[in-house]
């Protein structure tokens, strides 16, 4: 499922040696208990013209809760697709995506208009090398 998110149910079944009834009732099972939260299309980010990846770091002004308020609130960002809270110098990692200079300004500056932030620094990808979010989940044999 994870190197092709048009699976067969019969072509899983035969690899993995069970039913194909059982493989559904397994994923439906899975997706009740949210380790399969959606399926979902790996998409081109080249051909959507979205030319700009951005890892921002933030820090934070701490206090209760500020990782889930600041959070929420670098999270709700549009152009924002990842926000991780994170131990270190930094109070979180904030992954996002930009068509142009002018969306990833406006991503950039929205970051300093939240309360509690206290700065931010953010690196711009030249050249994508690898991303595969699938890498995360291959089993060594």
């Amino acid at each position: 499922m994870l190197h092709n998110g048009k699976f067969n149910l019969k072509d899983i079944a035969q690899s993995v040696g069970v039913s194909k009834s059982t493989v559904h009732n397994r994923i439906k099972r899975l997706q009740r208990m949210g380790v399969i939260k959606s399926i979902l299309p790996w998409l081109d980010h080249d051909k959507l013209e979205n030319e700009f990846t951005a890892v921002s770091l933030i820090r934070a002004k701490y206090g209760p809760n500020y990782a889930e308020e600041v959070g929420k609130k670098l999270a709700a960002i549009e152009g924002v697709w990842g926000v991780y809270f994170v131990l270190g110098d930094n109070d979180f990692i904030v992954l996002s995506r930009a068509k142009n200079r002018a969306q990833l300004e406006h991503v950039i500056e929205s970051f300093t208009k939240i309360d509690g932030v206290e700065r931010s620094s953010t690196a711009v990808a030249l050249k994508v090398i690898k991303e595969d979010p699938r890498d995360a989940f291959r089993i060594e044999e």
